[in-house]
């Protein structure tokens, strides 16, 4: 939605941001650097799901639920532009599927950032450009099954070790005397919503409703 923020950090070859992934193999023209490695998250989004007082429901959103919105293709055209002049003298000024390796979790809106951000990086050149009318070309972007991902797709699996420290921190006096505190603000936000188990794990879920 709109006013929504996307950053990007052109000092840093590497990015911590999740969802997909794009691997960039240099020519050999290159001097010092030899290899990048790209980590991002995808763009503008829907909501994931909603509450029940939340009067823009599913139905309120073009594609529904956690999908990739106009901004969110904007921002990734736009970062695949910035990452062309980023490494501009290092990537061709074509592209070559020999020297780009594009990976992304299996989701409709990662797949469509991996898209756009390619439409923005690697715009046709000379020969490439299939239609004169279409500053665009397909570039491959690789995905596995959701329930395969080991490289990408986060939270894996269940992990017992995971939620024994999770219950542990729950029983901690820090984090009981959070609870107690935001007590009244967690009411209010339960209240105003609908939702009926409101905590400091699930409160977070509102958050990101309103500010996906």
């Amino acid at each position: 939605m709109a006013g929504r923020q996307f950053a990007w950090s052109g000092a840093a070859l590497l990015q911590l941001l999740l969802g997909v992934n794009l691997i960039v193999m240099p020519p050999t023209q290159a001097r010092s650097l030899r290899f990048v490695t790209l980590l991002y998250r995808h763009g503008d989004r829907s909501p994931v799901k909603t509450y029940p007082k939340d009067p823009y429901q599913e139905d309120e959103w073009p594609q529904g639920f956690g999908q990739l919105t106009k901004e969110g293709m904007q921002q990734h055209w736009e970062l695949g532009q910035a990452l062309r002049q980023r490494y501009q003298g290092f990537l061709n000024t074509s592209y070559h599927r020999q020297e780009v390796y594009v990976r992304s979790t299996d989701f409709d809106r990662t797949l469509m950032s991996a898209e756009a951000n390619l439409a923005g990086l690697f715009p046709p050149n000379g020969m490439q450009r299939f239609n004169p009318n279409i500053s665009w070309q397909p570039i491959p972007v690789h995905t596995v099954p959701i329930a395969e991902d080991r490289l990408l797709k986060f939270p894996l699996g269940p992990c017992p070790r995971y939620e024994q420290l999770q219950n542990e921190t729950r029983q901690t006096p820090e984090y009981q005397n959070e609870s107690v505190q935001n007590a009244q603000f967690l009411d209010m936000v339960a209240n105003e919503t609908g939702l009926t188990d409101v905590t400091l794990e699930t409160v977070w879920n509102v958050y990101d409703t309103l500010f996906c």
